[in-house]
This record gives structure tokens, C-alpha cells and sequence, in this order.
């Protein structure tokens, strides 16, 4: 939590309240999450009211919905470190709602409460950074109509705004590089940081619409030019795609902006050293893809578009609960993820340490020593 004083006081509340019992953080998780949901709720209804004013009640029920019972967020939601990722998304969109409220009543109020969500997301995930862009980028497209009247009708706000970047590198400067764990000279290159973020988009697009298989940790996978090429191209297919949307199919372009945007900070050049790939950094993100999904749900079925999300939310509901059960075991947790990504060296560590605590010393050794031949570094196996 080094550098994230918000998610680290809520964290601090939990433990005063009841000490290392998991179920109040949870508890927590899942309230905040239920919030996020209905911040998301607000934006998509009240965006809708403006594009497609008659489907906007029923679309924004099956957005909100499907995203909030997606197995993507699994992780994000269910593991307690991971609250940074779910105050990250609800402050972006508390940050976003204030833009819209303000920009349909034209009180200065709610420019105020958008700016104060702004800098409590930067205290608590670095990626929220990016919500003045996002913002900005919103007010041009369902709001002012271009970026020249954004900035003539809220100049002082997106001043503010982009003030909370202020705060933001301090904490920032004061983590070390996210104790160690962020930014370049590192071990990484630029380079193969960034292709192995070819790998990681279009996993995380194929996970949006089909989540299997889930996996918590892949570990500092690298990959290769000649074994992600293709999905290079898919890449900057999608990202010059959602550059033209931008300019000359807007409300579409901002969708693709919504996605690419929100995930630049993890998912270009600046390598994050310990997970190269994860899941949780699709808790936002992902409301895009599914936006999308609903969207051209809507223009093919007609009417029948929110009884259809709505059963696809079932549906997801019911492989988040099958899920979930993956957590109910340390042990199973990292047998299964040792099976999924057989070249993680972490994930090696975790499962002899399960094994060491049930009581299966030659088996945990075994781990140990495949960990270290993965990562000769890994002093914790010595």
C-alpha cells in the first residue's frame, strides 16, 4: 500500500474494528464495490439520457449489472490488497458523475465534489491519474461539444484537476518507485515490457467475453516479438480504430478511449515489475468492453436487449460463484495457478508454502526448488 494513504486508512479502520478476521475486509470489498456499481449506474444512465434517451433506463440497469457479477472482478473484489483497485474505479467514476451532474445543472458544486473524488483516487490508485483526460475527453464529446468549449466553460475546474497531479507525484516520489517494483532499471526494458502488454490486452479482451481461465497471479512472464506480432497488430488495429471513433463516430470513440485510456499507466512502456499481466487492472476497463457488448446487443435483438443482459448477468453471476470457490482453498488456489502458468516462480513459492503448512515437507521442497531454478534471485526459497 506504499503511497495509497486512503486505501491504507480503510485498511487501518478494518483492522481497528476487528483485527486480521477477514470478513469485516470483505465485508468492506464488497460494499465499496456495490458503490462503484451504482457510480457506474449513474454515469451510463445519465449519458444515455442524452444519446439514446428511450433505452437509457433499461441499458444502464444491464451495464451495470453485467459488470458488476463478471468474473474479471473476481479478483479485484475478493482479494482484500486489492481495494486499491476498486476505490481507484469508484472515485474515477465519482470524479465523472460530478462533471455530468455539474454540466446538466450548472452548479459549482458538483465541479467542487469532482475534484475532491479526483484527489482521493490519486490516494488511492496511481491510475486514477488519468481521470482529467477522461474527463475532459467527456465534456468534449456528450457536454460541451469540443475540447475549445470544455476549457472556455470549466478552464478553474480542469485547472483544479489536473492539480491533483500535484499530491499525486509527491506520493509518488515518497514510494521509491512503488518500493521497488515500478518504473525503469528495474530488470526490464521498456521494450519487452511493452510487448508483453500486447499479450496482456487482448488476454484481458478475450477474458471480458470468455473468463476462463482465471488465474490470480502470472507472475513476470516476458514475451517475445516473434510470439506476439499478431497480437500487436490486433492492438493498434483496436487503438487507430478508437482514434477515428474519436474524431468522426464520437460517443463510440469514447468508448475505445475508456479502455485504452484507464489502462496506459499499467499497460504501455513503464514496466511493473511484479505482475506483468493481472487481471484486477481490469476493473474499470471493463466497463467499456461491456458498454460495448450491451450496445451492439441493443442493435441487433431490439427490445430484447435488457432481458438478454440481464441473462448473460446470470450467467456470469452463476462462474463468479464457481469462482469463488477457487479462494475457499490456499492450497487449490496455487495448485491450480501452478497448472495454468507452469513458468511462475511466485506461484511455485506460494504452493510449497501451502503444502509446508499442511504438512507435505518433500512436496513443498520440490516447489521450492522448482522456484528457484525459474528465478535464481528468489531468495525466499534459499
Amino acid at each position: 500500500m506504499t503511497g495509497r494513504p486512503v486505501v491504507n486508512l480503510t485498511l487501518a479502520m478494518n483492522y481497528a474494528a476487528g483485527g486480521l478476521e477477514p470478513r469485516g475486509y470483505h465485508m468492506v470489498n464488497m460494499l465499496l464495490h456495490a458503490l462503484a456499481v451504482l457510480a457506474l449506474w449513474g454515469v451510463v444512465r445519465r449519458t444515455l439520457r442524452r444519446a439514446a434517451p428511450d433505452a437509457a433506463e433499461g441499458m444502464a440497469f444491464a451495464i451495470a449489472l453485467l459488470w458488476a457479477v463478471h468474473p474479471l472482478l473476481t479478483e479485484s473484489v475478493v482479494c482484500v490488497v486489492q481495494r486499491n483497485e476498486i476505490l481507484g474505479g469508484l472515485f474515477m467514476l465519482l470524479t465523472l458523475y460530478g462533471l455530468i451532474r455539474a454540466a446538466e445543472s450548472e452548479r459549482g458544486g458538483w465541479l467542487v465534489g469532482s475534484v475532491a473524488a479526483c484527489l482521493l483516487g490519486v490516494g488511492s490508485k496511481e491510475v486514477v491519474a488519468v481521470a482529467p483526460v477522461l474527463v475532459l475527453v467527456y465534456d468534449r464529446t456528450f457536454a460541451a461539444g469540443s475540447f475549445r468549449e470544455a476549457w472556455r466553460r470549466r478552464r478553474g475546474y480542469y485547472v483544479a484537476l489536473a492539480a491533483t497531479w500535484v499530491p499525486l507525484g509527491w506520493l509518488m516520489a515518497g514510494s521509491e518507485q512503488r518500493a521497488g517494483t515500478v518504473g525503469f532499471g528495474l530488470g526490464m526494458s521498456s521494450w519487452d515490457y511493452l510487448l508483453t502488454q500486447c499479450k496482456a490486452l487482448t488476454t484481458y479482451l478475450k477474458l471480458s467475453l470468455w473468463p476462463h481461465p482465471l488465474v490470480v497471479d502470472y507472475g513476470r512472464e516476458v514475451s517475445r516479438l516473434e510470439e506476439v506480432w499478431w497480437r500487436g497488430v490486433i492492438i493498434l488495429g483496436l487503438l487507430g480504430t478508437a482514434v477515428w471513433a474519436l474524431v468522426r463516430r464520437p460517443v463510440w470513440g469514447f468508448v475505445g478511449a475508456w479502455f485504452f485510456v484507464i489502462l496506459a499507466p499499467s499497460s504501455s512502456f513503464v514496466p511493473l515489475t511484479t505482475q506483468t499481466i493481472a487481471e484486477h487492472r481490469m476493473y474499470l476497463p471493463l466497463a467499456a468492453v461491456v458498454a460495448l457488448g450491451v450496445a451492439l446487443l441493443s442493435r441487433v435483438t431490439g427490445r430484447w436487449a435488457v432481458p438478454a443482459g440481464v441473462g448473460l448477468a446470470l450467467v456470469a453471476g452463476w462462474l463468479t460463484v464457481q469462482r469463488n470457490r477457487d479462494y475457499g482453498s490456499e492450497l487449490g488456489l496455487w495448485i491450480q495457478t501452478v497448472e495454468r502458468v507452469p513458468g511462475n516462480a511466485r506461484a511455485h513459492l506460494n504452493l510449497g508454502q501451502a503444502l509446508f503448512k499442511e504438512g507435505h515437507i518433500v512436496e513443498a521442497e520440490a516447489r521450492f526448488v522448482e522456484a528457484v531454478r525459474l528465478r535464481p534471485d528468489m531468495v525466499e526459497c534459499r
